[in-house]
């Protein structure tokens, strides 16, 4: 009978406390919980990047009427400056994140394709072979296998005592 599955909370606590264990094994919702949170940074750097465009585009727009109608030109030049430092504090905040998330999520997704019965390794052949995750990411989408495996008990499946 299957255990319960694990919620964004439980999913976080046990990626952080297993930061850069690469053995065993570890549950679908573990997985994709914790894959949801590394996207959040990249989710945070794309509005900023969009953010930041928009506003460029904006302070040119400024830039080109002061310019041609004796406006204040360094007053929008420090706007852009403004906007440059806002835009790299939050790219440097979002890089820091996604290093420190890093290795857990590696961890993470080798112990998950051990669940499945797949070899860690794998990862590396497809970086190898430049067809980057989508192979080793599919097969995170299986099911766990019941019984144990080289990698351990199953995590899902644990026999009822």
């Amino acid at each position: 009978m299957p255990t319960k599955s694990l919620s964004f909370v439980e999913a976080i606590k046990s990626c952080f406390s297993k930061y850069v264990t690469f053995k065993g094994r570890a549950r679908r919702s573990e997985f994709w919980w914790f894959y949801l949170l590394n996207a959040l940074p990249s989710v945070v750097l794309c509005y900023a990047m969009s953010w930041k465009l928009g506003k460029r585009a904006e302070l040119e727009s400024q830039m080109y009427d002061a310019v041609f109608s004796g406006g204040d030109v360094d007053a929008i030049m420090a706007q852009a400056e403004s906007v440059d430092t806002t835009f790299f504090t939050v790219a440097g905040i979002v890089c820091v994140v996604s290093l420190l998330l890093f290795l857990p999520m590696l961890a993470v997704w080798v112990r998950r394709l051990h669940d499945t019965g797949k070899t860690g390794h794998l990862l590396w052949l497809c970086l190898f072979f430049g067809i980057g995750g989508i192979i080793p990411l599919l097969f995170c989408l299986g099911d766990s296998k019941r019984e144990a495996n080289k990698y351990g008990p199953s995590p899902k499946y644990q026999p009822q005592v």
